[in-house]
This record gives structure tokens, C-alpha cells and sequence, in this order.
């Protein structure tokens, strides 16, 4: 399911026209790809969707409200969803990466502080868990070429 109309281009800002609803069915078929199943009740069954509420179902039986960005890195977020996918798609085709200040450029966004949110959540997101923080699994050896650890500071004053 395509969202986004470019695929070999940098694209600007103007470039992101995925729709609230586009995002929200995207999100939900990726979700419940067999079908919805109520988080509070465990039953199956097509749920009620709300017209100007499109991240938010209700199950018919059970008449609770399941979120779709609960349990995601997009929870308790006021960002429309297509800025997130729009992040999501810069962050990931970024070979180098991406500073707070360019998501901010590329996304429209007034705030940097919004840019600085979602970046700072979509890298906690990706990383594994089964890894150790340098990059090494427990009990194997990190090899690092041409460094240098520790070693005599000059012009830094005598040692504190």
C-alpha cells in the first residue's frame, strides 16, 4: 500500500501529502494484518471507526476504544500521523542520518523541539534490544581500527 507519491528523489515538504486516513488504515492494516482483534476483550470482529477520529476504533461488542499508535513510539503524541510517517521516511532514507534542525526543514515543522521529540523516539525505536550498547553482544570482543586511548593532553594546562 503506497502512502507517499515519490520514491527516487529527495523530497521537500510540499512532497508529504499522505492523508490523516491514509496514515491511520496504513498503520491499522499493519497492526491487524488478520483482522482486528480487541485489545480489552480478545475478540475479532470489524470495528467501528470514527469520522474525524480516524487513530481511534471502537469494538461493537465490547463498545471500549482501541488507539492505534498505543504501544508504538508514536504514543500520547499530539503530531498528526502523516508527520510521523513523513519522519519515519526521512529518518530511514538518510544514509548519514539526520539532525533535529534538517527534520524540522524538511517536515514544515515551527517547533524544534517537535522535530527534536520525534527524532530522539524513532532512534530509541530502532534500536535492538538483544544488542549491548556498542554494538557487541555480551562476551564478544569490539575491535576498533586506528584509535588511540589515552595518551599524555597537551596544551590542556597540568592534569586536575
Amino acid at each position: 500500500m503506497a502512502i507517499f507519491g515519490f520514491h527516487n528523489r529527495y523530497p521537500s515538504s510540499s512532497d508529504f501529502s499522505p492523508t490523516m486516513r491514509a496514515c491511520a488504515a496504513y498503520l491499522e492494516k499493519a497492526r491487524w494484518s488478520d483482522g482486528f482483534v480487541c485489545p480489552h476483550c480478545q475478540a475479532a470482529g470489524e470495528p467501528f471507526r470514527f469520522a474525524n477520529r480516524p487513530g481511534v476504533l471502537r469494538f461493537r461488542k465490547c463498545r471500549r476504544d482501541a488507539g492505534l499508535t498505543v504501544g508504538t513510539v508514536m504514543a500520547r503524541s499530539h503530531t498528526p500521523l502523516s508527520v510521523w510517517f513523513g519522519a519515519v521516511y526521512l529518518v530511514s532514507s538518510q544514509t548519514p542520518g539526520m539532525s533535529a534542525v534538517q527534520l524540522q526543514r524538511q517536515l514544515g515543522l515551527s517547533r524544534y523541539e517537535t522535530a527534536f521529540q520525534i527524532l530522539h523516539k524513532l532512534r530509541a525505536g530502532m534500536v535492538r534490544p538483544d544488542q549491548d550498547r556498542i554494538g557487541g553482544r555480551p562476551g564478544e570482543h569490539v575491535e576498533a581500527d586506528e584509535t588511540w586511548v589515552g595518551g599524555r593532553t597537551h596544551g590542556k594546562g597540568r592534569p586536575r
